[in-house]
């Protein structure tokens, strides 16, 4: 393995660690949660679709609205 290679191969790998690292502080911020509010207008524009729901409950939804 040439020298290229070996540094294109310790990027990589340098690279994969510090998406895990980004990821994991990510997980850590609940500073920039979404309110109730904001949930209910995403969710009601999308159909009112359980999959837009952001850890509200429906009825939580339904009447932030």
């Amino acid at each position: 393995m040439g020298f290229f290679s070996r540094r294109k191969k310790q990027m990589n790998e340098d690279y994969g660690r510090d998406i895990i690292a980004d990821y994991d502080d990510d997980d850590d911020d609940d500073s920039e949660s979404l309110s109730v509010y904001d949930a209910a207008l995403i969710w009601a524009s999308n159909g009112k679709d359980e999959d837009y729901t952001f850890g509200y409950t429906e009825e939580e939804l339904e009447d932030a609205l």
